[in-house]
């Protein structure tokens, strides 16, 4: 069974009850009931499928087809998940695209993915036709803009194939699960992204994950809010599709949005990334909303994922909403979306914790000549389970590299505790050696957010005359909140003295659309800064290169 086959499934069954609603949280608060009927949008399994089938028939009728390759670069709308079904059932390889792309990086990921088709909105319009005039070879533009006067000379409007095009399912020949479906740029902070390939296989298997983990049932209403171009997002909702579960797209998000559609769609599962956990505890607690037990009452799981989650946070979650159970969950593009570590709400106490691997997966945490570590030893995490990525598209060598002896390398630091739960510590590649010293970023981060008033915390690493890096923060406080350099370097007093920062930043932490925090970003900003010198520092200590096993 294919996910293509969950939906036309689910058309039958369930033919006329709502699949998908989507709400923009563009002044929501300030709507009356009218205005915000009048702006959400809903659609049930049966157009849902047939907006795919059409998606699928217009491709065919210009020979797009098994084996090709269909880009979309687009905002959540109510047509992406249509849309994207369309493309997977065509037979073709859906690759969705960041939409918020400058030119040099639409052009980079369009060659690189070998697209043939691309589909795009009057957001992406500009920066396509800015490269189009570069070496793009497409066969294709599909242009799914409001208005159809605003579509470029060179693109079809969605409009003609909404008209046009049938809404019976398509001919396209029987896909093996095995068969390449999506390809997804991985959202690493560092580094050029990846291509990583996902088969029918993966998809559905990660569906069968999330069910495990999460529980859904027919009943539930499923609130998705980060960009469905990554694939944390868009698997999270599968696990609807499995039940026949509707499910709500927010479009932006604020607090009173937030708060708003979760009562008036009466929402029972959302999924929020750190910022907006955050942004909902500074609400709460400052008093800006009204946040009780009746505020949420619908709600029964918030879960939450695809960067560490401070313990601090999780206890002030439980603190403000005790009646909202509360799940962690760990994953990686590579290894297939995310749980592949999941903690469940009855665990929820193990401070820290992001769980155990599912059923069928494993993990260990082992060392840098590939020797497994002892219980709190930290190390890197490698998993192994069935259907992660296929490969790295065009990138053999990186492929062997991460799946060496058949295990999937994360570059995330980890320990695991004596009863099996792992723990993560740290990026590989954001390790600050500082002194000859490797300090994790994550353990000071958690620190300072312990500190009243502070909102958020980005730990990096500056070069430095004398240690090699020289650890710094980057402190967004509360609103009305006001500390001193000098009062937060006092209160790292309590940190080891080679985890202490030299200096402390005040202002907004960047972060990308899933939630992880941009250290480039901040480096550069703060590259030129004086950094002191403390008596009694060590000089470096000389760094061997170091190779996996």
């Amino acid at each position: 069974m294919l996910v293509t086959d969950l939906l036309r499934r689910n058309a039958h069954l369930w033919a006329r009850e709502t699949a998908l609603t989507a709400v923009d949280a563009s002044d929501l608060v300030e709507l009356h009931q009218e205005r915000y009927l009048m702006q959400r949008k809903a659609l049930t399994w049966e157009e849902m499928n047939r907006k795919a089938n059409q998606i699928a028939n217009f491709y065919h009728s210009i020979g797009i087809h098994r084996g090709s390759h269909v880009g979309l670069m687009m905002k959540n709308c109510i047509e992406w998940l249509p849309i994207y079904f369309g493309i997977l059932k065509s037979g073709a390889v859906a690759v969705p695209l960041n939409f918020r792309y400058d030119a040099d990086s639409a052009a980079y990921s369009i060659r690189y993915a070998d697209l043939d088709a691309l589909i795009f909105d009057e957001g992406a319009s500009a920066v396509i036709q800015q490269i189009l005039t570069g070496t793009l070879n497409l066969r294709s533009f599909l242009y799914t803009g409001l208005k159809r006067e605003d579509c470029p000379a060179f693109a079809f409007p969605i409009s003609d194939v909404w008209e046009k095009q049938s809404g019976e399912e398509p001919d396209t020949p029987p896909l093996d699960p095995e068969e390449d479906a999506a390809i997804y740029f991985s959202s690493g902070t560092t580094g050029t992204p990846k291509a990583v390939v996902s088969s029918h296989a993966t998809l559905l298997a990660a569906c069968e994950r999330e069910l495990y983990h999460h529980k859904q049932v027919h009943d539930d209403c499923f609130l998705c809010i980060p960009p469905l171009y990554h694939v944390g997002a868009k698997l999270h909702w599968m696990a609807n599709l499995l039940v026949g579960a509707r499910a709500v797209l927010l479009k932006g998000f604020t607090v009173p949005a937030f708060f708003r559609v979760v009562q008036q769609e009466q929402v029972t599962i959302a999924f929020l990334l750190l910022p907006w956990l955050q942004d909902i505890l500074v609400a709460s607690e400052g008093g800006c909303i009204k946040a009780d037990q009746s505020t949420l009452a619908s709600l029964r799981l918030l879960h939450t994922g695809a960067q560490p989650i401070p313990p601090s946070v999780v206890q002030q979650l439980l603190r403000r909403f005790p009646q909202i159970s509360l799940g962690i969950s760990y994953g990686l593009t590579e290894a297939g979306g995310p749980g592949v570590l999941n903690l469940c709400a009855e665990d929820i106490g193990r401070s820290g914790s992001v769980g155990l691997p599912p059923p069928g997966w494993q993990a260990k945490i082992v060392d840098d000549t590939g020797v497994e570590t002892a219980p709190n030893v930290p190390g890197e995490l490698l998993l192994k389970g069935p259907h992660m990525m296929s490969r790295y598209y065009k990138n053999e060598e990186a492929t062997d590299e991460t799946l060496a002896g058949g295990w999937l390398h994360t570059g995330d630091i980890a320990s695991r505790d004596k009863d099996g739960y792992y723990y993560i510590v740290d990026r590989k590649k954001e390790i600050i050696i500082s002194g000859g010293e490797n300090i994790y970023p994550q353990r000071i981060e958690n620190f300072l957010r312990q500190l009243s008033g502070v909102k958020d915390v980005g730990v990096f690493g500056l070069r430095h005359c004398r240690l090699g890096e020289a650890v710094a923060a980057q402190v967004e406080l509360a609103p009305g909140v006001s500390y001193t350099e000098e009062a937060v370097l006092n209160y790292c007093q309590g940190l080891p003295r080679f985890e202490r920062p030299l200096r402390i930043f005040f202002g907004h932490v960047p972060r990308n659309p899933t939630g992880k925090i941009e250290k480039q970003i901040l480096c550069q900003l703060h590259q030129n800064e004086p950094l002191p010198l403390r008596q009694g520092d060590p000089l470096p200590k000389p760094q061997q290169k170091k190779e996996h096993v």
